[in-house]
């Protein structure tokens, strides 16, 4: 199966790159990076203008080319992006509407990090260790797991650095996270968890 993956931007792209063959070596990963999350726009069937690049933004119309280009049984999508300051619910449902206005229909799912991507990152302090030796996990010993509460910048104090280069840390964290995603030993975040759910759906492959 061929994955195409669209992602807000270099960060998540650079994750994946390095994370994806080693959860499901056996398909095939296409990232397609945006500038940005952006904002949808207020009908699905309305064009991108020119200048917004954000995922949200060119959601709709991609939609749409998918669901004519695409043959479901090779080639599916998966949406993934931050839920920062949204509404989770209300979110989805925004992109489901999307999708639903599309004839034909790709096969599409949606799945939100909360907060953040670095939310998977504190969900495996044993990868952090790994990825980053001069890491204080004891910063992240008050952190509630998928909480709304500033993720990226609690990572930067974890890994002890001033440097904020996100895409960097994703390139370290991407070769380090576990891909276990369920049971005792498992990533603690919620919403991993669901994210590697939606990646062994699409791919067709057991999730029980």
């Amino acid at each position: 199966m061929r994955l195409h993956i669209l992602v807000e931007g270099p960060s998540e792209a650079a994750f994946l790159e390095r994370w994806f063959p080693r959860f499901l070596p056996q398909h095939v990963l296409t990232v397609i990076s945006h500038r940005g999350k952006g904002r949808l726009p207020r009908g699905p069937d309305a064009r991108p203008q020119p200048r917004r690049e954000g995922l949200l933004d060119q959601l709709p119309a991609k939609l749409r080319a998918y669901g004519r280009v695409l043959d479901p049984a090779t080639d599916r999508v998966l949406v993934f992006l931050d839920l920062d300051d949204d509404d989770c619910l209300d979110l989805k449902q925004r992109m489901l509407f999307a999708l639903e206005a599309c004839d034909p229909k790709p096969v599409v799912l949606f799945r939100i990090a909360i907060e953040e991507m670095e939310a998977f990152y504190l969900g495996d302090s044993a990868a952090i260790r790994r990825a980053f030796p001069q890491a204080k996990l004891r910063r992240m010993k008050s952190y509630v797991q998928d909480s709304v509460c500033g993720t990226w910048e609690l990572f930067k104090e974890v890994i002890d650095t001033v440097v904020e280069d996100k895409p960097e840390w994703a390139e370290k964290m991407g070769a380090h996270l576990g891909t276990q995603w369920s049971g005792r030993d498992s990533n603690r975040s919620p919403s991993f968890r669901q994210f590697c759910r939606a990646l062994l759906q699409l791919a067709g492959e057991p999730i029980d």
